[in-house]
């Protein structure tokens, strides 16, 4: 141990600057008071190995500190995080949050290492009628990024990072990049987006209809092309998400009962998920030089584990990750609409979707409840 101990600090902060997790550069701090010494995440914004479920904040109390919680390994992490107090909060990736504060500011914060991008207000946001408890219901519904919008090796904001929101009540499109003074809104027949993924190079957009769209980004002229057409059988109060795995784009829906559905009226539980569908978008036909598509059924997701809510959707191989299950959906709360109209606020409707037995159990045993920013998966 004591040669490591003795390794000259350049060296160390050249291997220090080789991770690629944040649960690697914990290990690497523990190691000894020599590489503990060395350790600083100022220009190392890393992610969690696995997601980490972001705990909301206390509804009642400003406490800065915010609670994450690897439910795979039961560690919880306690940083305190002023940055994020009274702030709406969404996952994208790269360890990266978008907040969203009362007073319509909107920022990329990376929670590890403190990074504060901040992005430009946009003028349509200001035009809504908001009040402070419900303005985050009409104001952003999801964030995804292109790539990592810090560069490890230049320690520079990439330029070439998009920035995609859902936004407004109407849940249209907009991007920014870092650096950019406005939004840009993205044209669309369609309107109410529910999700936004980027794949393979482009980003890709489903309404509540079941419709998915190719985003065409352009400072001049952004917008969107129809790819399929509307899902037959699907419901437009079910929720979509759109999730690249294993080189493939799936549209899931999750179903969900309560008394606030009509049909469910005499339901005493305001909106519960009582299930999953996936589809997987295959090339079906060449007609007169262009792919068509069709969605075919998907019933297994072999080692993948998915997970939804108020974040990026992301797969990921469950075997990589000690206690994850495969083959399974995890989700968040992210029925924004309906926070308000519970008791206690959104975050009770959290869980696991096993799809080989369609059951439903617990990932989180606790309570984590808000009316504006409920529990999340941070990426």
């Amino acid at each position: 141990m004591s040669e490591w101990a003795d390794l000259p600090h350049d060296i160390l902060i050249e291997i220090m600057r080789r991770l690629s997790f944040y649960d690697d550069f914990v290990m690497f701090g523990a190691t000894c008071k020599s590489w503990q010494s060395v350790c600083s995440l100022e220009n190392l914004p890393l992610s969690p190995r696995c997601p980490w479920l972001m705990l909301a904040e206390d509804n009642e109390q400003r406490n800065p500190t915010r609670v994450f919680v690897n439910l795979f390994d039961n560690k919880v992490y306690n940083f305190r995080l002023p940055e994020l107090v009274r702030k709406k909060c969404f996952g994208t990736s790269f360890g990266w949050l978008l907040s969203v504060g009362t007073d319509f500011q909107m920022n990329l914060f990376h929670s590890l290492s403190k990074h504060l991008l901040s992005l430009p207000p946009q003028p349509n946001f200001e035009d809504l009628d908001h009040h402070d408890d419900d303005f985050r219901i009409i104001f952003v519904d999801k964030c995804v990024l292109s790539r990592n919008p810090w560069n490890l090796v230049t320690h520079e904001y990439e330029a070439d990072c998009i920035i995609m929101v859902i936004y407004c009540n109407i849940k249209t499109l907009a991007f920014t990049r870092p650096g950019y003074k406005v939004w840009i809104d993205i044209k669309s027949h369609s309107r109410c987006f529910d999700d936004i993924a980027f794949y393979k190079g482009n980003f890709y957009a489903v309404d509540c209809h079941g419709e998915v769209f190719i985003c065409h980004i352009d400072d001049d002229n952004a917008f969107t092309k129809s790819v399929t057409p509307r899902v037959l059988g699907t419901r437009d109060d079910m929720q979509k998400y759109l999730v690249e795995s294993l080189g493939e784009l799936l549209l899931v829906s999750r179903k969900l009962k309560g008394n606030l559905y009509a049909e469910d009226d005499m339901d005493e539980t305001p909106y519960v998920t009582t299930g999953f569908t996936i589809l997987k978008l295959e090339c079906s036909i060449e007609v007169k030089g262009k792919n068509e598509y069709k969605w075919v059924n998907v019933d297994s997701l072999g080692d993948q584990a998915l997970f939804l809510g108020c974040n990026s959707s992301v797969s990921l191989s469950a075997s990589s990750i000690n206690g994850c299950k495969a083959n399974c959906i995890y989700f968040t709360d992210d029925n924004i609409e309906f926070y308000l109209a519970t008791s206690n606020g959104g975050g009770y409707d959290m869980g696991v979707f096993n799809m080989e037995d369609r059951t439903i159990g617990q990932h989180y045993q606790g309570e984590s409840l808000s009316y504006y920013s409920t529990p999340t998966w941070y990426i």
